[in-house]
C-alpha cells in the first residue's frame, strides 16, 4: 500500500464533469469516486481506464500511474471512448460540409473504426510538419494541450507512454499467473521478481517511443514510425506503408494511441500457457539429479521486447489467433 495519497483527475465516460481525487490505493479511489459523483453503485461495480483505453485492473498498476493522471470511470461492461475516437467525432463535426461531398464521405461514415482512423490520419496530413523538430513544451505548447503530465519535452512524454504499454503487459501477466492456483507459487514469485528486475534495468523499454535513442527506438531520429506489418508478414503491405509522426502535432499524438505493440507470438494464447507449463515442469522434473529451471530470458524477450513485438497501424493489427506462431518451450535442463 502506498504511504501517501496521490491526486488524480477523474471523469465519467461522457467527459461531462471532472473532479480531483486524492487516493492511496485503487480501492480507495473507487470508494471516493462513488462518493464524489454520488453514484448509485458500489465501489466494486466501477472500473477505471486511461485516456487511451487501458484498463487499470490492479493496484500494482495503479501505483505506477503519475499524479494528476486523468482516469475515466466506467460501469462494469462499459467502455469509454478513447481520445482518438473523440477526436474523430470532433473533426467529423467541424468538417461536416467538406466531408459530406462526394462518394468518399459515405465510406468515411459507414466503415469500421479502423478505416475511420486511417482516413482521419490522411485528413491530418496537411498539418505543419516543421513543428515536429521542436522538443520543449515552451516551444510547442499546443502539442502538450490536454495532457496530464509534468513532462517538459515531447521525448520525455513519449518515453513514459512506451513504459506504460510495457508495464501493462507485466501487470496483466502478473495477475494471470498469481490467480492460477495450479502453479507452484514460490516459482511464480521468483519468475515475476526476475522479470521485474530486468524491466527496471531496461527502464521498461521506454526507449521504444523515444526518438533520442538511435539504437532502441522504433522510430527514426525525426520521430516517424513506420508500420512493421501484421504478425505473419515481413512488412506493411500498404503502399505507401502506414506511417505516423506523433511528434508532429497534438492530433498526431492522439491518433498514435490507436497504433499497437502487437505480440507476434501471442501473449495470452501462447506465451502464458507455455510459461505455466514450464513452471509446473520445473517443479516436478529432475534430470540426472538436477532440477530443471525456467528460461527467464526467453520469457522476458517474448513478453516485453521487440524480439516478439511489432509496432503496427490499427488496420494491420490482426486480433485473430496467430496460429502458426508458437511459444516456448521455456524449460532449461
Amino acid at each position: 500500500m502506498a504511504s501517501t495519497a496521490k491526486g488524480f483527475k477523474v471523469t465519467d465516460a461522457e467527459r461531462k464533469s471532472r473532479v480531483g481525487i486524492a487516493a492511496k490505493t485503487l480501492d480507495d479511489l473507487k470508494k471516493k469516486t462513488v462518493d464524489k459523483f454520488k453514484l448509485k453503485l458500489s465501489a466494486r461495480d466501477i472500473f477505471f481506464q486511461t485516456q487511451d483505453g487501458t484498463l487499470v485492473e490492479s493496484d500494482d498498476y495503479f501505483q505506477t500511474l503519475h499524479a494528476q493522471t486523468l482516469l475515466v470511470w466506467v460501469k462494469n461492461g462499459e467502455k469509454a471512448e478513447t481520445d482518438a475516437e473523440i477526436l474523430y467525432k470532433t473533426i467529423r463535426e467541424v468538417n461536416d460540409e467538406y466531408l459530406s461531398a462526394g462518394e468518399k464521405v459515405q465510406e468515411f461514415f459507414t466503415e469500421k473504426m479502423k478505416s475511420k482512423v486511417f482516413k482521419l490520419a490522411e485528413v491530418l496530413r496537411g498539418i505543419d510538419g516543421e513543428k515536429a523538430k521542436l522538443s520543449l513544451k515552451c516551444d510547442h505548447p499546443e502539442w502538450f494541450e490536454g495532457l496530464d503530465s509534468n513532462a517538459k519535452t515531447k521525448e520525455d512524454y513519449m518515453f513514459r507512454r512506451a513504459q506504460d504499454r510495457i508495464r501493462g503487459y507485466f501487470y496483466k501477466t502478473r495477475e494471470e499467473l498469481l490467480k492460477n492456483s495450479a502453479l507452484p507459487q514460490s516459482r511464480v514469485q521468483d519468475l515475476l521478481s526476475d522479470l521485474h528486475n530486468k524491466l527496471k534495468l531496461s527502464k521498461y523499454n521506454g526507449c521504444y517511443f523515444d526518438r533520442r535513442d538511435p539504437t532502441g527506438s522504433l522510430c527514426n531520429r525525426n520521430g516517424e514510425f513506420t508500420c512493421q506489418g501484421r504478425w505473419n508478414k515481413d512488412k506493411c503491405l500498404y503502399s505507401p506503408p502506414h506511417a505516423i509522426n506523433p511528434y508532429d502535432s497534438r492530433e498526431a499524438r492522439i491518433i498514435f494511441q490507436t497504433w499497437n505493440l502487437d505480440h507476434v507470438v501471442e501473449r495470452a494464447r501462447s506465451v502464458l500457457p507455455q510459461v505455466c507449463q514450464a513452471l509446473k515442469g520445473a517443479e516436478c522434473t529432475i534430470d540426472a539429479g538436477r532440477e530443471a529451471s525456467v528460461d527467464v530470458k526467453a520469457i522476458y524477450n517474448d513478453l516485453f521486447t521487440s524480439n516478439n513485438l511489432k509496432f503496427v497501424h490499427i488496420v494491420c493489427h490482426d486480433k485473430g489467433a496467430h496460429s502458426t506462431k508458437k511459444a516456448g518451450p521455456y524449460l532449461l535442463y
